[in-house]
């Protein structure tokens, strides 16, 4: 097996001056179109050609076209086997004229047609699902356990599915196990990218108190059904009594992109993967402090988008979609 590569982030590192990233803005969207349903916390986005889908935690799987006006809705909140509890994250197939839905509370995918007929459920997954991705021609399905002991340590699984009947191609064998004290609804470990025909994905290292690993974090390579550590995350020299936490990582071919929080501040910093270090960091993006709507979020290539809310007055809108290059 291949040692992983270490990435050393120093507290100096966070107090020095960093170089400046120029951001080019290439398009945006505006979802503060009248006639809009309210968007509170966007969970999923899928982009086409001619339309995308989101999927809010409060509104469900909406369908808009690329100017931001609301098309229709896909599936409604229940329990019913046509119905979804808690949608978690979506796949796109166009060619079939499908989107799955990973139902993170029922443990199920659904599937609906693009024009929000429902099509089919799966029978119940192992663990609590929480996101798709492509391998070559399989479609995967990434699971969780909330519940774990020292004896029996909460478990990340990777199961195939048939897209057509989505029958579950069991793995009894978790690729990914790990203690934790913590009961949450974690917004991660999700499929990264696939770098170096890799696919990557993070996952947080939780041993015992929070103070015992508040200071490391590892990105993992899938490889024959296992995952592997690929990078390991080290932050040096930071006071863990300052709320020191990674609450997302995206990477996208030789960048990651981690958001940070020290001290009860977020920061943006940008690893550059090719040399394992930090190549800056970014207090704010767009004018504002980072959340983890706005990490980027890449499309292809160099572009990437993320979503952007109007902080300036107290009055609760809608957001806008940016899209840009980082230079």
């Amino acid at each position: 097996m291949e040692s992983a590569n270490t990435v050393e982030i120093h507290v100096e590192f966070l107090k020095g001056d960093s170089p400046e990233f120029i951001i080019e803005i290439l398009d945006s969207i505006n979802l503060e179109v009248l006639g809009n349903p309210p968007l509170t916390s966007i969970q999923d986005l899928v982009f086409s050609q001619n339309f995308f889908l989101l999927l809010d935690r409060k509104q469900g799987l909406l369908k808009f076209d690329n100017n931001g006006m609301f098309l229709l809705k896909i599936g409604e909140f229940g329990e019913g086997p046509d119905e979804y509890a808690m949608p978690y994250a979506l796949h796109l197939d166009e060619k079939k004229n499908i989107v799955y839905v990973a139902d993170w509370q029922k443990m199920v995918i659904l599937t609906y047609s693009l024009e929000g007929k429902f099509e089919s459920t799966s029978s119940k997954l192992l663990g609590h699902p929480i996101s798709f991705y492509k391998e070559d021609d399989t479609l995967l399905v990434v699971q969780e356990t909330i519940n774990g002991t020292k004896e029996h340590p909460r478990e990340v699984m990777i199961n195939s599915f048939k897209p057509n009947s989505l029958e579950i191609v069991n793995n009894e064998s978790p690729a990914y196990s790990f203690y934790s004290n913590f009961n949450i609804i974690h917004p991660i470990p999700r499929i990264l990218s696939r770098v170096g025909n890799s696919s990557l994905f993070y996952m947080p290292i939780i041993r015992g108190e929070i103070s015992s690993h508040t200071d490391r974090d590892t990105i993992f390579r899938h490889q024959d059904g296992k995952l592997t550590p690929e990078y390991l995350i080290h932050l040096i020299g930071f006071d863990s009594s300052m709320q020191l936490s990674i609450s997302q990582i995206v990477i996208s071919d030789k960048y990651a992109f981690l958001r940070v929080i020290y001290d009860n501040y977020p920061y943006l910093f940008v690893i550059d993967l090719e040399s394992n270090s930090p190549l800056g960091h970014l207090k704010k993006l767009f004018n504002q402090e980072m959340t983890d709507e706005m990490i980027p979020r890449p499309i292809k290539e160099d572009r990437y988008f993320s979503i952007i809310r109007d902080k300036e007055n107290g009055l609760e809108k809608n957001p806008q979609i940016v899209f840009y290059r980082i230079m």
